[in-house]
């Protein structure tokens, strides 16, 4: 069985109740697909430990789970599965009725329970995650220059430092963010318009210099009442734009001294406010070996469990190498694509960590779509894996 180094039973109280699944009112800087938000209402199953969850119907039928479970990963016994969002406030009043706590990932306009029965204050998290509010986290060498301007000053701003481009623009918002959203790199002049556009349900945003990263990174902590742990890091892969793609994680590979020593300070600004949970500092480093942290996300980050697996699997498998994949669809139906993943975990290259039956939506694309970790020796032995996954009817493209 693959163990993670620590859950979310080790940082919560046992009368927690996980709910990752996004309010449909709330997801102004979060993917906006119906799919996305049903899916990833499961993405922290293999974290959750022996903590109940609730769950999209679609993403814990019993063949999935099977196969999870087959597959050497720990579930809880306590799946509490939903059919759409009325449904599952419905769970969730039932539970705190009967004396349970929600640990949500997501803010929301309305609490999707009483302040009291949230393991994390709802305030706290919108706080701690509002991007206007990075800096107060962080040494202030390890911020990028950065000013903080009204939605109505942005264009006048940005046509004033023209000469100044490219620079970063981030949302600051109470409501949740992720996926890149909430985030526009603007290079050029003819930028600016279509910029505006994009952030202008912000009511305020962050105008940031931008710096060439050589490379950057996710640094994962377990904050939990005995303090914080650093968990590791993976290597982000997004693209241009700053969209997300996924991570690696080597075993030649390190985010260095100095971004441990900030990201740590940030992990450590939230336990001192009593966040209880996991978090991760995005920190970019440049040609001449600066750090910056760009982004505080607390909350599972993408590349959490791909983190606190890493160790296990090389332990069982030999392969110091994975990249983790997120909502990768596949040509056929949802049975052949379980048996596909169970076909790629048999020959150790794969770890499934989520199976989505999507017909169950109703939506116009039924295609099912699965997370997993890509194991290899080394990184073209893991790319080796994907080209014959894409073979078999994996669409990474699509992701």
């Amino acid at each position: 069985m693959f163990m993670t180094a620590i859950n979310l039973s080790d940082l919560w109280p046992g009368d927690a109740m996980i709910v990752q699944r996004a309010a449909d009112d709330s997801i102004d800087w979060l993917p906006q697909s119906r799919v996305w938000r049903e899916r990833s209402s499961a993405s922290p199953l293999p974290l959750a430990g022996a903590l109940s969850i609730v769950c999209h119907e679609a993403a814990v039928p019993p063949a999935a789970l099977q196969l999870l479970r087959d597959c050497g990963l720990r579930l809880p016994d306590d799946i509490l599965p939903y059919r759409n969002f009325d449904h599952m406030c419905g769970i969730i009043a039932e539970q705190v009725q009967r004396g349970r706590r929600i640990g949500i990932t997501y803010t929301s306009r309305s609490p999707l329970a009483p302040v009291e029965a949230h393991i994390n204050r709802p305030d706290l998290v919108a706080h701690l995650n509002d991007k206007a509010n990075l800096a107060s986290a962080l040494p202030a060498e390890a911020v990028p220059e950065r000013d903080i301007v009204e939605i109505c000053d942005l264009a006048r701003v940005l046509e004033r430092r023209r000469s100044e481009l490219p620079l970063v623009l981030k949302a600051c918002s109470s409501l949740a963010s992720g996926g890149g959203c909430d985030v526009v790199i603007c290079r050029w002049p003819d930028d600016i318009e279509p910029a505006c556009g994009k952030l202008a349900r912000a009511e305020r945003v962050v105008v940031e210099t931008y710096y060439e990263f050589t490379d950057t990174w996710c640094l994962h902590f377990a904050l939990g009442e005995r303090g914080v742990i650093y968990c590791g890091a993976a290597e982000q892969i997004c693209d241009e734009r700053g969209q997300y793609h996924g991570n690696w994680c080597t075993p030649d590979e390190s985010p260095g001294k100095l971004a441990i020593e900030i990201a740590s300070h940030a992990a450590q600004f939230g336990w001192a406010r009593a966040y209880r949970g996991f978090m991760g500092v995005d920190v970019g480093r440049t040609a001449d070996r600066r750090c910056f942290a760009f982004d505080l996300n607390f909350r599972n980050n993408g590349s959490t469990i791909q983190v606190l697996l890493r160790n296990s699997i090389a332990r069982a498998w030999g392969t110091a190498c994975t990249r983790i994949c997120h909502g990768i669809s596949f040509t056929g139906s949802f049975d052949a694509m379980l048996d596909q993943l169970r076909a790629f975990h048999s020959r150790r290259e794969l770890v499934p960590l989520l199976a989505f039956d999507t017909a169950q939506l109703g939506t116009a694309d039924a295609k099912p779509l699965c997370n997993f970790l890509v194991a290899g020796r080394d990184v073209p032995g893991a790319n080796a894996t994907m080209a014959n996954m894409r073979s078999a009817g994996f669409d990474f493209d699509a992701a």
